[in-house]
């Protein structure tokens, strides 16, 4: 039999050093495991410090709903198409974000003033608050929490109606 090392000789290695390499590589795995765990759990968190960090500032689902009754302030939804069938608020323009900066003329007429963006859950909200004042938009807010917040808070939207089997 041919080894690499011609010192080492396989019968050297002894049942406790096996027994702590495979101890050792569980508690590596395991600490790997919780590690994306922890990443998978507190992303939300990371990206929210992240874009308030480049400058996206939020505003609550109530803080939105009052200012488009009072002020009419635009509404932009940046989910996918259907994203946007399953449940939206009415009278939202539906751009998705990979569609954002190629139709960011459509909005134009909204460059110089607050310019409400919701998603699902406030995460491609504020990236897409990232791009539009990267194209010069002077007040993209995101809408924190999304539709997410926007149903627990049980503000007014349109749903698709459900069809029951008979």
């Amino acid at each position: 039999m041919y080894f690499a090392n011609p010192g080492f000789n396989p019968s050297d290695f002894s049942r406790k050093q096996s027994v702590n390499l495979l101890t050792i590589s569980v508690a590596a795995g395991l600490i790997l495991l919780a590690a994306f765990g922890f990443w998978k759990l507190t992303r939300y968190f990371w990206l929210k410090i992240f874009y308030r960090y480049r400058g996206v500032k939020d505003v609550d689902v109530s803080t939105a709903q009052e200012w488009r009754k009072q002020q009419s302030v635009f509404l932009l939804d940046v989910r996918e198409p259907d994203e946007y069938e399953e449940a939206h608020v009415d009278g939202v323009t539906l751009i998705p974000l990979g569609q954002l900066a190629s139709r960011a003329h459509e909005l134009m007429a909204h460059q110089h003033s607050p310019l409400l963006i919701i998603c699902r859950g406030g995460v491609r909200s504020a990236k897409a608050c990232l791009i539009l004042g990267n194209l010069g938009f002077v007040q993209p807010l995101n809408v924190a929490g999304g539709m997410n917040a926007w149903k627990r808070s049980q503000l007014p939207f349109v749903a698709k109606p459900h069809l029951q089997a008979v």
